[in-house]
């Protein structure tokens, strides 16, 4: 590497070391020592973090992980546990209402991908009853759907949801933008295709946030850097906007 390259190399990491990244959706119950994590991204410059539920063990983990660690969760009986944890969403109101750090119900939602296909039903029940806790509790809704979007979309249109954000958004850009339209949040994880690179050239910034899904997709918590480099390149914006945006999006979603 010669002098010059070596020189933008340092501003680089320099003008990352000042920004405030955020990432929208992690486990950080999978990872092996959640403390290590945080601190690791944190040192890169993530300031912002929200761990997501969806089983009854993931929620109360998430629960105790964002009180010790300082981040922030969300919590909900997701589809893939629609069959075995549907009887738990009696319990989210109570560990809601036992923490500052519970900011949204969430992983929720419709996926028709799911190995039970004969869950749909209950799946929809499911998220409708914790559409109406969300609502009851003032709080956001992060969903999960993969081949339901326009479900989803109708459910809580018709429920008068204000505020959702479409984690690891699956739809297409013209469903983003009229979603988008209504005032929720489109999550942009570090999986990049042809199709979530229109969408990010179709949505202005304000409707956009940046997510690592990680460890399940990304490796780390600070994988959203490189989701705010790939978004700054294609709208030709910088990458100091890019975290600003994304970071005030997420805060004003979850209160935060």
């Amino acid at each position: 590497m010669g002098q010059y390259s070596q020189m933008m190399a340092v501003e680089r990491t320099r003008t990352r070391s000042t920004l405030e990244f955020s990432d929208a959706h992690c486990h950080l119950n999978l990872f092996e020592n959640p403390a290590d994590t945080v601190r690791e991204a944190r040192e890169k410059g993530v300031g912002t973090i929200i761990t997501a539920g969806g089983s009854a063990k993931d929620n109360f983990e998430c629960a105790r992980i964002a009180e010790r660690e300082g981040v922030f969760a969300v919590i909900g009986i997701g589809p893939d546990f629609a069959t075995s944890d549907s009887g738990y969403v009696v319990e989210i109101e109570g560990l809601v209402r036992n923490s500052m750090k519970i900011v949204g119900i969430g992983e929720i939602g419709i996926d028709t991908k799911v190995a039970d296909k004969n869950s749909i039903e209950l799946q929809r029940e499911l998220f409708r009853k914790q559409v109406g806790v969300a609502k009851e509790l003032n709080l956001p809704i992060v969903i999960h759907t993969r081949g339901a979007v326009e479900e989803v979309a109708n459910t809580i249109i018709e429920m008068q949801v204000r505020k959702a954000l479409f984690h690891f958004f699956e739809g297409d850009e013209k469903q983003a933008l009229e979603l988008s339209k209504r005032g929720y949040l489109i999550s942009i994880p570090p999986a990049m295709t042809g199709r979530r690179k229109r969408i990010i050239n179709e949505l202005g910034l304000s409707s956009i946030v940046v997510e690592t899904d990680s460890p399940v997709v990304g490796k780390t918590p600070a994988d959203v850097i490189g989701v705010c480099e790939t978004i700054a390149k294609l709208k030709g914006v910088s990458l100091e906007e890019v975290a600003a945006k994304t970071t005030e999006n997420i805060r004003s979603l979850f209160y935060i």
